[in-house]
């Protein structure tokens, strides 16, 4: 790889995170999992690599800052999708049960 600087990462890193916002928000979760990935590997990849005082000067607090609300805006999200999901699963499955009970104790003589 490259020898890159750590503010060159951490924009790649700001980028990933506003792109798995993006596809989080279209619902493509396939394509949001493989940003998720990439951004783990080049959290590793930054945590072996020298800060050179980046995340300390102001751009660099700026830019982190950034990182992590938009990372708080993601679990957001996360949390409304898996609460929505839940709450359909509980419907459907409440539906589901409603449209068989009643049928199997029907009495079929007359």
């Amino acid at each position: 790889m490259v020898d890159r600087t750590a503010q060159a990462m951490w924009q790649d890193y700001q980028f990933l995170t506003k792109e798995m916002m993006k596809f989080l928000t279209e619902q493509d979760m396939d394509l949001f999992y493989n940003l998720m990935n990439q951004r783990e590997r080049l959290q590793t990849i930054i945590d072996q690599t020298a800060d050179d005082g980046f995340k300390v000067s102001p751009e660099g607090r700026s830019l982190l800052t950034e990182i992590q609300q938009d990372s708080q805006n993601i679990i957001h999200n996360l949390q409304l999708r898996r609460s929505s999901s839940k709450r359909q699963h509980q419907v459907s499955e409440a539906y589901s049960g409603l449209s068989t009970a009643p049928i199997s104790r029907m009495s079929w003589k007359r």
